[in-house]
């Protein structure tokens, strides 16, 4: 099961910034590390947008699906208990980070400020009064002020980790390991591309079917492609054929990575990981088209435009490990820590 990306809406407070008071006292923190804690309201918050995303991430529901949460995953431990850890891990790598800016001399600008109050006012708008946001957001345990804290914090966790990873940063990634990644993950491929099944649409976007005549041309074409290929022919000869112009678009060929192509190109993608550089084969999409695909060295004009891509991966990687190295340095509540699990939080709605 795939990593959960902790979601862009973790609201947590920040013990040390100067904020507008709550209308309800602070609970008890769950939650700590340095100068940044996150409170029992906060954390129930949290949960339960965690929840409402993962529920749309894994099932496509916008209200709740207990069976999911009750989904074994081996050796005693359900999704529930993958989930709720999950959101453990999230919350601390949002505190870390948030500290660290404190204490690498990040700092809210006035602009900034402004920013979050005018995010949180254009919110109090849509509910019509402050009041009614309170209203809405007290089924949640937090409130208006508390929707500050949460966007001041973000703000701050974001500078944390633009000082850490970013250029001269003593988290920041090397090169190196950039292209290394880039090597082990992506590959470059040239293709030929043969429609079997439809000629295009009409004027009303009706496909447009081939004859029994056109189709035997097609597949005339494709054995005739395959014959000289086996044949050791130049593949780039007869890239030319292909009818969605990767002669033209991708003359040095296309560099992809997993997940990227479309679900109906995924055999595609399969085919392309498991090629040796020089090796080629056939792919066919559901019988309405074939492609004969070749894999080429990798270029480095594409992995530089892949770099931001491979670094952001890297730091998230490397964002988890910080905190399991770090783990033993939080100061968190177990007692808390036991009263809740993802099934029993509400989904925001």
């Amino acid at each position: 099961m795939k990593r959960i990306i902790a979601t862009a809406l973790c609201l947590i407070m920040i013990a040390s910034l100067t904020l507008t008071s709550c209308s309800s006292p602070k609970s008890e923190t769950v939650f700590a590390y340095g100068d940044v804690s996150v409170d029992e309201n906060m954390f129930y918050y949290l949960l339960s947008l965690m929840k409402t995303e993962m529920l749309e991430q894994y099932s496509g529901a916008t209200t709740d699906v207990p069976a999911l949460w009750m989904q074994s995953l081996g050796n005693d431990v359900t999704f529930d208990d993958y989930a709720y850890a999950q959101c453990q891990v999230n919350i601390c790598t949002m505190i870390f980070y948030a500290d660290y800016a404190l204490q690498h001399g990040g700092e809210l600008t006035k602009e900034q400020k402004q920013a979050i109050k005018k995010q949180a006012d254009g919110i109090v708008e849509k509910f019509g009064s402050k009041a009614a946001l309170n209203k809405y957001l007290e089924t949640y345990a937090i409130n208006y002020d508390m929707l500050c804290d949460y966007y001041e914090l973000k703000t701050l966790c974001d500078i944390g980790r633009s000082i850490a990873y970013g250029e001269g940063g003593e988290m920041a990634i090397p090169y190196e390991d950039m292209w290394t990644y880039y090597r082990n993950n992506f590959v470059t491929v040239k293709h030929i591309a043969i429609g079997t099944e439809f000629a295009g649409t009409d004027e009303d976007g009706n496909y447009l079917y081939y004859t029994e005549e056109q189709k035997e041309a097609k597949q005339l074409l494709i054995d005739t492609i395959l014959t000289a290929l086996e044949n050791g022919e130049d593949f780039d000869k007869y890239v030319e054929y292909s009818e969605d112009g990767f002669k033209n678009t991708y003359p040095n060929g296309y560099t992809i990575t997993k997940g990227v192509l479309d679900s109906s190109m995924e055999g595609y993608e399969n085919l392309a990981f498991s090629l040796a550089e020089g090796e080629w084969d056939t792919f066919e999409l559901e019988g309405t088209s074939v492609f004969i695909v070749k894999r080429v060295p990798l270029l480095e004009t594409d992995f530089l435009n892949c770099v931001s891509t491979i670094a952001n991966k890297l730091i998230e990687a490397d964002m988890a490990q910080t905190i399991v190295e770090n783990i033993n340095s939080f100061t968190k509540n177990q007692d808390i820590l036991n009263r809740y699990s993802m099934s029993i939080m509400p989904v925001i709605n």
